[in-house]
C-alpha cells in the first residue's frame, strides 16, 4: 500500500520537475524572419550575414550607427522601424542580422564576433560616412554585444546598451533543455570567449513569474568566479549610454547596467549615463512611432506594463538623440 502511494508521489514529482524545465527550456523556437528593409532601405550582405542599410538624405558625410537586436534574432520589422527613425534624424544605420538568420545558426552559441568586425569595415567604406563618427546601439543580448564590440574597437565613439549584460554569458537554444552542451555565447578567431555559466534554479522556483530573472541573477552573483568573462568596458573609447528596466523579467538589467557604469568610470574622466526606469520591463526600449504589431504586443510582456514600457520609451528617445548628438556631433537631418 505505502509503496504504491510513494510511487504515485514520485511520479507526480517527476511530472512537476519535468514540466518546470520544459516550460522554460523547451519552448517552440521562434521562426526565422528576415524582414525586408522597406522604402528608404536596402538589403546588403555582411559576409554571410544579412543586414538592412538605411542612408539619410543628403550627400553627407554622415555619422553612422550599427543597430543590433537581441535574442529575438533574425532581422525584425520592428527594429527596421527604429532604424528608419534614426535615419530620419540624419544617421546612416546598418541593422545587422547576426543570429537566427538561417537554420544552421539558430543556437545563440559561439556567435562569431567577426560578423561585427565585417559590419564596421563595411559601413566605414561607404562614401557617405564620416569614419570618425561611428556608434553602436544594442538591446538585450545586442546590448551585451555592443559593450563587447566597443571594448574591442576604439573607432566606436558612441555606445548605447539597452537592458544590457556586463558579462559574457553561456550560450543557449530556445529548443534545448540541456544547458551543459552550450559553450560561450560569443567566439573570436574560432575560440570561445570566457563566459559565466548558468546556475539553474531548483525545480519549484521555475513556476514563479520572475523565474528567468532569478536564474540570471543567481548566476550573475557567481560572476566573480569568472573574472575573464567581465566585459572590459573600461576599454571603450567613446561615450556610453546605458538603459534599463527595474521590472525586467528576462535578466537583472539594472544591476548589470550599474556594474557596467561603475567599471567604465574607474580611472576614466568620462562618466557613463544611466537611464533607469523602475516601473519598466525588458521591452522599454525601441521606437515610439509607427510601432509594428509584433513590437506593440511585446510591451509589458517581459516585466512592467505596456504603459510603463511606452512611458520609458517616450522619455528616453529625446535623451538618446541628445546623447548621440553630443557624442557624434550634429547631423544634417536633425529634427526635434
Amino acid at each position: 500500500m505505502w509503496k504504491k502511494i510513494l510511487g504515485v508521489f514520485a511520479f507526480l514529482a517527476f511530472l512537476v520537475v519535468g514540466t518546470g524545465a520544459y516550460f522554460w527550456f523547451n519552448r517552440e523556437p521562434p521562426p526565422i524572419r528576415i524582414a525586408e528593409p522597406g522604402p528608404g532601405g536596402v538589403r546588403v550582405m555582411i559576409g554571410d550575414a544579412p543586414a538592412n542599410y538605411f542612408a539619410p538624405s543628403g550627400s553627407g558625410p554622415h555619422p553612422a550607427l550599427i543597430l543590433l537586436g537581441g535574442a529575438d534574432g533574425s532581422l525584425r520589422g520592428f527594429r527596421n522601424v527604429y532604424a528608419h527613425a534614426l535615419a530620419e534624424q540624419g544617421y546612416a544605420v546598418l541593422y545587422v542580422g547576426y543570429y537566427m538568420t538561417r537554420e544552421d545558426n539558430r543556437s545563440f552559441n559561439l556567435v562569431p564576433l567577426e560578423t561585427f568586425d565585417r559590419a564596421l569595415a563595411w559601413i566605414s567604406n561607404q562614401p557617405e560616412i564620416d569614419v570618425k563618427r561611428i556608434g553602436i546601439i544594442g538591446h538585450s543580448k545586442g546590448g551585451e554585444a555592443a559593450l563587447l564590440i566597443a571594448s574591442r574597437h576604439p573607432e566606436i565613439k558612441a555606445v548605447v546598451a539597452a537592458m544590457p549584460s556586463d558579462v559574457v554569458w553561456q550560450g543557449f537554444d530556445f529548443a534545448s533543455t540541456d544547458m551543459s552542451k552550450f559553450n560561450s555565447s560569443w567566439s573570436a578567431g574560432g575560440k570561445p570567449l570566457p563566459f559565466v555559466k548558468y546556475k539553474l534554479l531548483s525545480w519549484y522556483q521555475w513556476f514563479a513569474d520572475d523565474a528567468l530573472t532569478r536564474m540570471y541573477r543567481q548566476s550573475w552573483e557567481t560572476a566573480s568566479a569568472y573574472p575573464d568573462a567581465q566585459i572590459p568596458v573600461g576599454k571603450i573609447n567613446g561615450e556610453l549610454l546605458l538603459i534599463c528596466g527595474g521590472q525586467d523579467l528576462v535578466w537583472p538589467s539594472c544591476e548589470m547596467a550599474t556594474a557596467a557604469k561603475q567599471r567604465f568610470e574607474i580611472g576614466n574622466p568620462r562618466r557613463a549615463t544611466l537611464l533607469a526606469y523602475p516601473a519598466a520591463g525588458h521591452w522599454a526600449f525601441g521606437p515610439i512611432e509607427k510601432l509594428a504589431d509584433s513590437d506593440r504586443r511585446e510591451l509589458g510582456q517581459t516585466g512592467g506594463t505596456a504603459e510603463s514600457d511606452m512611458a520609458a520609451r517616450k522619455d528616453q528617445w529625446p535623451k538618446l538623440l541628445e546623447f548621440l548628438n553630443n557624442a557624434l556631433g550634429p547631423t544634417a537631418g536633425l529634427r526635434p
